[in-house]
């Protein structure tokens, strides 16, 4: 059976179920004969399930760091995640070796090469994992000066794996914030560039600043006009929120430091 013939015959009579039935599709919004489609961090296609490049694309497009301390910053999300990655430590090494006392910081090819490879490792299998619906889920969120950072994770057995990163630069307005509308800002992104995970579920949010939790526990009425307009983005979401100390969030920190420029 030539499948294209067979595509365009069950198209059409699907549309022909949904006039019948009084529905009505926007054009603009249908497409057909399509070779894959993106659900929930997922590319599907004839070829199998891929991870969607977006959900990785925070880790992915991470620029090399340029000083000891954005190094450092890398290395604790890495450590965080190293758990799940086999001989860590070989794996590092390159890059340990420039943090060592009297040591000149130069990034060369062995210190990129782990660098690229160890991006690789944190955003594939077996760091990474597919989304469950059916599993505990929490985003971890922070904002730095320069840019905001969110990570996505899902409690599997015992330890809680991530399920897909994002990163945005502040916008020079978003700049001037104050810390705490900056930091309520990291959960409204957090929650609304993971909105088709959390859309309609309960889940648990993580910030390391603690004045968030009080911000969290009053009345929308209560809090400056900024934040009102924050919580107004966010009452679609089912979440609770819980402080989390700075060194447990070395991943949603070293995101926002390392932060996507905006796309317009």
């Amino acid at each position: 059976v030539d499948t294209n013939v067979e595509n365009a015959r069950r198209a059409k009579q699907t549309r022909h179920k949904i006039r019948d039935s009084g529905l009505k599709l926007n054009h603009a919004k249908c497409i057909f004969g399509a070779t894959e489609l993106t659900f929930l961090g997922h590319i599907m296609s004839a070829d199998g399930v891929k991870p969607d490049p977006r959900k990785i694309e925070a880790i992915t497009k991470m620029p090399v760091p340029t000083s000891p301390a954005e190094l450092q910053r890398f290395l604790g999300m890495v450590n965080y995640l190293g758990k799940f990655i086999p001989n860590l430590s070989d794996e590092t090494a390159p890059l340990r070796a420039l943090l060592k006392k009297g040591t000149e910081f130069l990034m060369q090819k062995p210190q990129i090469d782990a660098f690229e490879k160890l991006k690789r490792r944190i955003s594939s299998v077996p760091v990474l994992q597919f989304y469950d619906p059916n599993l505990p889920t929490r985003i971890r969120t922070d904002s730095s000066s320069i840019g905001l950072g969110a990570m996505l994770e899902q409690r599997i057995d015992d330890s809680w794996h991530p399920i897909a990163f994002a990163s945005r630069t502040l916008e020079k307005s978003e700049q001037n914030y104050a810390q705490i509308e900056r930091e309520t800002l990291s959960v409204v992104f957090g929650c609304e560039r993971f909105h088709e995970y959390l859309y309609g579920r309960e889940f648990i949010v993580h910030n390391d600043h603690q004045p968030l939790k009080t911000i969290f526990s009053k009345s929308i009425v209560q809090c400056p006009p900024r934040i009102q307009r924050f919580f107004l983005r966010l009452q679609k979401y089912d979440f609770s929120f819980e402080y989390a100390p700075g060194k447990t969030m070395k991943v949603a920190d070293a995101l926002s430091r390392a932060s996507l420029p905006v796309v317009t």
